[in-house]
């Protein structure tokens, strides 16, 4: 891993481990040649599997609360509004940190890999306290102080995805980032449901234990890299004291913040995002308990149909939406027409409603739960991406954490505490399923909105006649007419 991401037009590097470098100048002389795998430096490769493993174990406290929300409620006597809240402190604390956080990247990029390591060394430690939880109480502390600790990989990765992700790949690059968290999530949630089930109910603490050990490991993995693998500046080998975009005084960071009011099209984009975080987040979590108190399934069938939909489409989903877009030209200096197919794929998942919400049919509303996360998970790379993409450079690490507090907050917290507090108030679980699933109403709306800001300020009727004809192209494309 020791590795300097050399982007290409940049002054090559000479290198170690054998890689022979020479530097390129005006005159056109030969740059360095560097080990590739599919036209991509095996250095920038290395560092992206690394990046992904992170992403992957922080995420796997979540399906393992989602797993455990039976057992928990019984040993731990909480209501459904504190089954909910345990996942949504996680998100509240981590959007509260986002944005000082990207505050501190700015300031101190030179510094990446040793906060890195030790945010996730405190995650780490927090989930194997979390295995030793005497009470709810004690519970709720250390899943917030974990938050917290998510906030800097919550941050930086998207940042160092958006920068190094090789031309052509943008948003496939965000949509593996995207879908690993999602894996991890499944993994907790499969590993810990099949733990209870075949060896004994308490086994969801074990579950924690085994999370924060592997997230330490990593930890250690990440501490033996080098600095210049993770700095955030064009130029990979400028000193690491020269921030990305740092402006010193107070008076400069307050114009940066209002520098935001002027960009609509974020604040659109990252509402229509935060829905559909609502939307998935809500429907993985109570999925399971859903089927069991409503629709009478087996506990065991719960978890393989939670597991199954929860795997096969996110994954899927975003993978499939993430070609999608890359196809027609990716995100990057393309936000009009990704925004355009990402409104398109909102308003498939609105049509997938009625039966997920009011079938009383285990196969219907599986199936359709199905294709709502797929669909929900195919719009989140592009979106991730635009709301980076669509501003100034050095507006960028900042708007990352704005973009975790408003998506975290509004969409994976307020996710399940909305919906464990409707049921708490109505005592039906179905009123807060259907809650979390029209939700998905909204995004339709906020990407139209960012879609005619986009418009260069052209009326809004002007650009909804221009996706009009562009759709009814498509739809002559695929009808072969």
């Amino acid at each position: 891993l020791n590795a300097v991401l050399v982007m290409s037009g940049t002054d090559a590097y000479d290198g170690v481990a054998g890689i022979a470098a020479v530097q390129e100048e005006d005159e056109g002389k030969a740059i360095a040649h560097v080990p590739k795998i599919r036209g991509i430096e095996v250095r920038r490769v290395r560092v992206f599997v690394f990046l992904l493993l992170a992403q992957a174990l922080i995420n796997c406290d979540y399906g393992i609360l989602a797993a455990a929300l039976v057992r928990v409620h019984q040993t731990m006597q909480m209501s459904w509004l504190g089954i909910g809240s345990l996942s949504s402190i996680i998100y509240f604390t981590l959007s509260l940190t986002t944005v000082p956080v990207g505050f501190i990247l700015q300031r101190w990029p030179g510094s990446i890999r040793k906060m890195l390591g030790i945010s996730l060394v405190g995650n780490g430690l927090c989930s194997i306290l979390c295995g030793f939880a005497p009470n709810a109480l004690a519970l709720m502390l250390l899943l917030g102080i974990d938050g917290i600790c998510q906030s800097i990989p919550y941050v930086y990765l998207p940042v160092w995805v958006n920068q190094f992700a090789p031309a052509g790949a943008s948003t496939a690059w965000m949509g593996y980032l995207q879908n690993v968290a999602q894996i991890g999530v499944i993994l907790g949630y499969a590993c810990t449901a099949a733990a209870m089930h075949e060896l004994d109910e308490r086994w969801w603490r074990m579950a924690f234990i085994c999370q924060g050990g592997g997230i330490i490991l990593t930890a250690g993995m990440l501490l033996r890299m080098e600095d210049n693998d993770m700095l955030l500046t064009d130029d990979p080998f400028a000193p690491a004291s020269v921030p990305l975009a740092f402006e010193a005084s107070a008076h400069a960071t307050i114009r940066l913040l209002c520098r935001f009011r002027r960009h609509r099209a974020f604040w659109y984009t990252m509402f229509a995002a935060g829905a559909l975080y609502f939307v998935g987040n809500g429907l993985n979590y109570w999925t399971s308990l859903y089927l069991v108190s409503e629709l009478g399934s087996g506990a065991k069938f719960a978890d393989v149909v939670s597991v199954l939909v929860s795997v096969v489409g996110p994954v899927f989903g975003t993978w499939a939406g993430a070609k999608y877009v890359d196809y027609i030209g990716g995100y990057k200096n393309n936000h009009a027409r990704a925004l355009e197919a990402c409104l398109l794929l909102s308003c498939a998942a609105v049509l997938a409603l009625p039966h997920m919400c009011f079938s009383r049919s285990v196969l219907l509303v599986s199936s359709a739960l199905l294709l709502v996360l797929a669909l929900v998970a195919a719009l989140t790379p592009a979106l991730a991406g635009i709301v980076l993409d669509i501003l100034p450079e050095e507006l960028r690490p900042l708007a990352s954490g704005m973009f975790g507090m408003g998506t975290n907050m509004l969409g994976f917290g307020m996710s399940t505490l909305l919906g464990g507090g409707a049921m708490h108030l109505t005592g039906s679980i179905t009123f807060g399923w259907r809650l979390n699933a029209f939700v998905v109403l909204l995004s339709p709306l906020l990407l139209l909105l960012a879609r005619a800001t986009i418009g260069l300020q052209t009326p809004v009727r002007v650009v909804l006649r221009d996706m009009s004809d562009r759709g009814r192209s498509w739809i002559n494309g695929l009808m072969g007419t």
